[in-house]
């Protein structure tokens, strides 16, 4: 009998065969996960596959409830988010256990849940990773930005009984404390005050195609390198500054995915269409729109804003293009 491949690898299988709709970028994604397990626990490549990591981060996703809504709901999450986040954390370093991915590039359509998926990981590091006494970070550049993933940790737990026990939201200040771990979570700012020197086991970059530089990155990415384990994860929908360096950082993660230059502590997936798509096929915008394109009334939504973007051209077009499809606009 064969053994039973974990729901990550299943997923990533199907995309590398052609049963999932999807661009080339995040098909690279899931070969590279293909390719990795078969080189893993060797001389040249010194981490391993865990699927049971990967596995309780997910089943701890959908323990949990979204509170948004005229009724709360339990999270179920999509496939691609299920290899997302499994893959994150089931890498592991041969060495020590460790995980493999301290730094994360996460860039898609607006409204498909990067933020939702950045506070799902940032509550499990906080509360359930084993470590004491570490600091999370929301980041961004103003803080109204920065509270958005932090908001999204803490509809989770003030809505969960249980979650309740184990965390204490102080909105005022920004800021939620793990009762078992004494780990803090904290939205940061440029315009706050941002500097060098924080220690953080997670932080939440949030929309880096906003970001003019990259301070407040390598703010926080400086401060992690004694760590054993830390992610930080970036997500964004692309821009309009392609002299930016969001734009350097979406090049350079594309190298890495196509095997250009090897980056074995990131992690990378980019939804988005092909060069050669037509952009008015609607049958092409679930690879920008992972999420969105699965609930017939949002892919309606979408479908008369791209009707009125092409109607209108000018500033509207470029920003369905730039927002709704996760395109590069100049």
């Amino acid at each position: 009998m064969a053994p039973l491949i974990d729901k990550v690898t299943k997923y990533a299988t199907a995309v590398v065969n052609g049963e999932v709709k999807c661009g080339q970028l995040h098909r690279l994604a899931c070969q590279r996960h293909l390719d990795d397990l078969k080189k893993q626990n060797t001389k040249d490549f010194p981490y391993y596959w865990d699927p049971k990591a990967a596995m309780r981060v997910i089943s701890y996703a959908e323990t949990l409830t979204v509170a948004e809504g005229t009724e709360p709901k339990q999270v179920k999450l999509i496939p691609s988010q299920i290899f997302d986040i499994g893959c994150t954390f089931g890498w592991k370093k041969t060495v020590n256990g460790c995980r493999r991915f301290r730094r994360r590039y996460k860039s898609l359509a607006r409204q498909n849940g990067k933020t939702f998926e950045n506070g799902i990981l940032g509550t499990y590091i906080g509360g359930f990773s084993g470590y004491r006494h570490g600091k999370l970070f929301t980041v961004a550049t103003k803080k109204r930005q920065a509270r958005l993933a932090w908001e999204e940790m803490a509809k989770f737990i003030t809505i969960d009984p249980d979650l309740n026990d184990l965390f204490a939201v102080k909105d005022y200040k920004s800021l939620i404390v793990a009762m078992e771990t004494e780990c803090t979570i904290e939205a940061l700012s440029r315009e706050a005050g941002l500097d060098d020197g924080f220690r953080a086991i997670f932080a939440s970059i949030d929309e880096l195609h906003q970001h003019q530089d990259n301070k407040a990155y390598k703010a926080i990415y400086n401060g992690t390198r004694a760590l054993p384990e830390t992610l930080v994860s970036m997500i964004t929908t692309r821009g309009k500054m392609l002299n930016s360096f969001c734009k350097e950082m979406d090049d350079y993660a594309i190298k890495v995915l196509k095997g250009l230059t090897s980056a074995d502590d990131f992690f990378i997936d980019i939804y988005c269409l092909d060069p050669d798509d037509d952009i008015w096929d609607e049958k092409n915008w679930i690879k920008a729109n992972p999420f969105l394109c699965l609930d017939k009334e949002k892919m309606a939504t979408l479908r008369q804003d791209a009707r009125t973007a092409r109607d209108m051209g000018g500033m509207d077009l470029a920003d369905f293009l730039c927002k709704s499809l996760n395109m590069w606009v100049k």
